[in-house]
């Protein structure tokens, strides 16, 4: 497979993922904000901190409209200046479907098209206005389709690796930054009884991650930080565990490497297998005295750079330099 196909497969599911997260950010948000009284600042710009974006959001819309809840979710939305609102990072996923057509299965390409067509058009703008609840639940909804479909009509090849490697990156690095909300919403989280407001985020947390269930089934223990924080992190059987991703991309990282060429993608193995020997050497009690917030800071930091090293590995590998060749045995008319 060509570096650029490798490439769009990627990036594709890494910005389907991105939108779903963003929508799961929101939502989190906004079932706070109507649970919990909190400063007005401090009700919505914890979002613009961990998306990245409270630079580029205070050059464009200002500084007090982080307090606005219109405008943070318009901007994280609609704004096609921000390169991670959902309608930016979705016309990107759909770009790089579109560049490997005949890559990816004709149930795909008719799922992003119609997926695009909604979000664009009228339908998606009066649910929008009309219950915002119900249109970050179709957006989430839409990317779980694609997965599903791509998972059950692709052939499980190159190309599908290299989308779940992306997938999978990229939600080990979301997940972390919607823990990361309550930091920069509430404060560091410590092992002593749950403020109200705080039993309020946790759960909100762990709805967004569609994890209620699974958290009550597997601990069976009260809703508190540590409790909810380490099992967001540490839980190896839950799919949207940061745990469970990074094992899961390195099962993936290691399908991709050709065996023919062992040192092709290397670093990116090695990093990928740092991060996760990293996090299943912790526990709960390890990261508390670290600090939560540091712990999530240091994974999206690792992700980061095992994003980068998988671009310069595969899809922008450096040309070796040619071999010098030997300078030929000067004969004894050339020295004449």
């Amino acid at each position: 497979m060509i570096s650029r196909v490798a490439e769009c497969c990627f990036w594709m599911l890494r910005y389907v993922e991105r939108v779903e997260n963003t929508a799961r950010l929101l939502q989190v948000n906004l079932s706070l904000v109507l649970d919990v009284s909190l400063p007005l600042l401090e009700q919505w710009r914890p979002l613009i901190i961990v998306t990245g974006e409270e630079e580029r959001f205070t050059k464009l819309i200002g500084k007090q409209a982080m307090g606005d809840g219109e405008a943070v979710q318009d901007y994280l939305v609609w704004d096609e200046r921000n390169p991670m609102s959902m309608v930016t990072c979705l016309r990107w996923a759909r770009e790089n479907a579109r560049t490997i057509r005949e890559t990816i299965s004709v149930e795909m390409w008719e799922s992003f098209n119609e997926f695009w067509l909604w979000l664009t058009g009228r339908t998606a703008r009066r649910l929008w206005n009309r219950d915002r609840h119900a249109f970050y639940d179709h957006i989430r909804d839409s990317c779980q389709l694609f997965h599903g479909i791509c998972h059950n009509t692709m052939l499980h090849e190159e190309p599908f690796d290299f989308m779940r490697l992306g997938m999978l990156l990229e939600r080990s690095a979301q997940i972390a930054r919607i823990l990361d909300v309550k930091h920069h919403t509430l404060g560091p989280t410590t092992g002593d009884r749950e403020t109200p407001v705080e039993a309020a985020q946790w759960l909100a947390i762990l709805r967004s991650c569609s994890a209620g269930e699974s958290f009550s089934r597997r601990t069976g223990s009260s809703l508190t930080g540590p409790a909810v924080a380490g099992f967001l992190l540490l839980e190896p059987a839950f799919p949207r565990s940061i745990l469970h991703c990074l094992d899961r991309a390195s099962n993936f990282m290691s399908r991709i490497r050709p065996p023919d060429l062992p040192e092709l993608g290397e670093r990116s193995e090695t990093l990928i297998r740092k991060a996760l020997s990293l996090v299943q050497s912790r526990t709960m009690d390890d990261i508390l005295k670290a600090g939560i917030h540091e712990e999530l800071t240091r994974i999206i930091d690792t992700t980061t750079e095992v994003c980068g090293a998988v671009h310069d590995d595969y899809f922008d590998p450096s040309i070796p330099a040619p071999m010098a060749r030997p300078r030929a045995r000067r004969t004894r008319r050339d020295r004449k």
